[in-house]
């Protein structure tokens, strides 16, 4: 089933918006099942977390009626689907300034088939990119639409053959991958990028970091030869380790209770 709806109903976005101009707007990916969306609930907190920092034109009762329409929109869906939320600021005006009482927002839900891709069921190559990460503290930790970055690192991946690739700050710390949350395993220890200037905290990330004890601190690129064992994460592929590190082969080992 593929869907595309813009404020509920068949539509396209004008070329004046600003969701196009400036990047302004917040995402969502999900992933969906016989179950329905997952982590639908945490999704939309964080969504809304995003909607307060940008100062978007979005109530409350809009975001309890998303909730009940996504709900709605994915029941008795038999198979995989991904499932993509975006709100976005309307195009009245011209320039950068908005009216945030004012200036009303619009909501577009995108619903597609899905399938894993093969290395998320074999194990990643991962490799180190030489495109930084955009460093904000105004914007870490929202999926805004602004991701320019992982575009081109992207990119760094196709051309080393790898699955993912590692995005570094200017200090040289791991913040995560283009797509993904990151795990080591460093001298028996788990540990995961503390994300202060950059980086998107993960559903799947915050999941685990309430189940089980994972240190969060900063990981320089140069303990990456120490690192036993290592996973990425995200909404859509969950767990997937990491079999092979900047060409060195890791431990396949998914048991975050060993020490």
């Amino acid at each position: 089933m593929n869907i595309s709806l813009l404020n509920g109903e068949a539509g396209t976005l004008p070329v004046s918006h600003r969701a196009l101009a400036y990047g302004d707007g917040l995402f969502e990916t999900i992933y969906v099942d016989q179950q329905g969306p997952h982590f639908l609930s945490q999704h939309l907190e964080r969504l809304a977390r995003g909607i307060k920092r940008l100062q978007l034109n979005y109530s409350e009762a809009q975001l309890a009626e998303l909730h009940d329409s996504l709900t709605h929109l994915c029941k008795n869906l038999q198979s995989p689907h991904v499932l993509k939320v975006m709100v976005l600021r309307q195009s009245a005006g011209r320039g950068y300034d908005f009216v945030p009482t004012e200036q009303l927002s619009d909501t577009v839900i995108q619903l597609s088939d899905y399938s894993k891709p093969a290395w998320a069921e074999q194990g990643a190559c991962v490799m180190v990119s030489d495109i930084p990460v955009t460093e904000s503290t105004a914007l870490v930790g929202l999926k805004h639409l602004n991701r320019l970055d992982s575009v081109l690192a992207r990119q760094t991946a196709r051309q080393l053959g790898a699955d993912e690739v590692l995005m570094l700050d200017a200090k040289q710390h791991i913040i995560q991958g283009t797509m993904t949350n990151v795990f080591f395993k460093i001298h028996g220890k788990w540990q995961t990028p503390l994300l202060k200037k950059a980086g998107v905290e993960g559903i799947y990330k915050q999941s685990l970091m309430q189940r089980y004890d994972i240190e969060e601190r900063d990981i320089d690129v140069a303990v990456l030869d120490d690192i036993e064992s290592a996973f990425i994460t995200n909404s859509l592929i969950g767990i997937v380790p990491i079999s092979e590190l900047q060409g060195r082969a890791l431990l396949v080992c998914s048991d975050l209770t060993s020490e």
